[in-house]
């Protein structure tokens, strides 16, 4: 086991289970050798969009939400913060309905209610202060005002992935950047900062992993599973890093708060 996989606490999100773009073995190889005392999934972990459009569950896909729950079960606090994409999580009545549709979603639901959920969660660091985990969503305004735009885009780069995965990658990074403009998204992520007296927020949600330091907080971002296969993680010592996994499970630094 690489020593620097053992973590205080580690954040993960957009993994897109349910979406063939996932990159689970490389996910699996990753938790498999994972120790923490702390695990935070931070939305988009379930593509129930995807499933809508083209359903598909592989075994792999089970594997990693039974990975989550073993977690749990060995002592680790699992915290669930559903994003956009498994937003049915966030209203009762849309989750009865997928229930409803009988299997795979049965298996899916009845282990995703085995995990804590909630839209954000205060998550108190070891040196930086109080910290908002929230998906992100919440700040782009073509997600949460024109929702079939958004699902019209995640369907063309999906579609992308197949044919070109280097030239999805920089469309959805060009037009998550026009996105973020437009939405104001940094101005309202400062303004939740100095509502909340938060020192920073960690997201997901635009697959750009990335950590930002401004004058009165900081802006940490976890990446994705389908393309960068990144995490932010809180050593033992309290430092804040985001990392990069490869498909030896070889894990390196890429930033540090």
């Amino acid at each position: 086991m690489d020593q620097n996989n053992q973590y205080k606490s580690v954040f993960l999100s957009d993994i897109h289970l349910g979406f063939s773009g996932c990159q689970s073995d490389k996910l699996d190889l990753f938790l498999s050798n994972l120790k923490c005392k702390e695990l935070y999934l931070v939305g988009d972990i379930i593509d129930f969009w995807a499933m809508e459009d083209n359903f598909f569950w592989p075994d792999i896909h089970t594997k990693i939400l039974d990975r989550f729950i073993e977690l749990k079960e060995q002592g680790v606090e699992v915290k669930y913060i559903s994003g956009n994409h498994d937003d049915p999580l966030r209203e009762d009545r849309i989750i009865e309905d997928l229930y409803n549709r009988g299997e795979p979603y049965h298996m899916i639901i009845n282990q995703l209610d085995k995990l804590d959920h909630c839209e954000r969660y205060d998550f108190m660091s070891k040196k930086h202060g109080k910290i908002l985990l929230i998906h992100g969503d919440q700040y782009d305004s073509v997600t949460t005002n024109a929702k079939w735009i958004s699902k019209l885009g995640g369907l063309i780069y999906d579609g992308l992935i197949y044919i070109n995965r280097p030239l999805s990658k920089r469309l959805k990074a060009l037009t998550k950047r026009l996105v973020d403009g437009a939405s104001g998204f940094h101005k309202k992520v400062k303004n939740e900062c100095q509502k909340g007296e938060y020192s920073g927020l960690m997201c997901g949600h635009n697959h750009r992993p990335e950590i930002k330091k401004f004058e009165s907080h900081f802006y940490l971002n976890t990446g994705d599973w389908i393309e960068s296969c990144s995490a932010i993680v809180e050593l033992m010592d309290g430092s804040i890093q985001l990392i990069k996994v490869d498909n030896n499970n070889n894990i390196t630094k890429a930033a540090e708060l």
